[in-house]
């Protein structure tokens, strides 16, 4: 009965020590299933990122401001000079594939739209905006939503804080922003000094041509 009983414990502590060997084989294939896998996630989207760079910088190459002056001195044929928004169509097609694929990869597509990029070209040519300034919305990680003008439920947010509402605001106070499942932290800081100066410019002044003499080709 000793020896039987011996026999049973040692094979039980065998089927024990086996199954914890195999538990760990398991969990060293998990890890190294999940390291190649973002690994190869981080590669993918380091492509990418470097194609929609190229592509956008190549794109912003092909359209050139006129000023004032050139506008009313240019030969060329008024249907030439277009409006930011027409210059932002023309330079969209050569980056829109590459933006594509980029929000594909980073899993961004159903907060951009194409009309909201194009959109947000638009605004960047005007400003003189630099291919990076554009860029900045996409490839730096940011909010994962949006608000929806048609809802009335996305302004509805809960104001939580220890100071009282009616407090003013001061360095360092701290509240949160509230709605269903999302919070926002709000940190104050004071606002750098800064010398504003006013100069008006005419919105009709915006005007591009095509640059043909590009390498590139649209």
């Amino acid at each position: 009965m000793c020896r039987l009983a011996e026999s049973s414990t040692n094979n039980s502590t065998g089927q024990s020590r086996a199954m914890i060997a195999a538990a760990a084989r398991r969990r060293d294939n998990s890890h190294n299933e999940y390291y190649y896998e973002e690994a190869e996630m981080e590669r993918r989207i380091r492509k990418r990122k470097a194609r929609l760079v190229v592509a956008v910088e190549e794109a912003f190459t092909h359209i050139k401001r006129l000023h004032d002056d050139e506008v009313a001195s240019s030969p060329k044929h008024p249907r030439e000079v277009m409006d930011p928004r027409e210059a932002a169509q023309a330079i969209f097609a050569p980056m829109a594939r590459a933006m594509q694929k980029y929000l594909r990869t980073t899993r961004q597509q159903a907060f951009h739209s194409m009309e909201s990029i194009l959109t947000h070209l638009q605004f960047c040519i005007t400003h003189n905006m630099t291919p990076k300034a554009f860029l900045e919305r996409y490839l730096t990680p940011g909010p994962t939503m949006q608000y929806q003008q048609q809802s009335g439920r996305g302004r509805q947010w809960t104001l939580v804080s220890e100071e009282p509402v009616t407090s003013g605001l001061r360095q360092g106070l701290v509240f949160s922003l509230r709605r269903l499942d999302f919070s926002l932290v709000v940190t104050v800081t004071p606002l750098p000094f800064l010398r504003l100066g006013e100069e008006f410019i005419d919105p009709k002044s915006h005007k591009f041509v095509m640059r043909l003499q590009s390498e590139t080709s649209v």
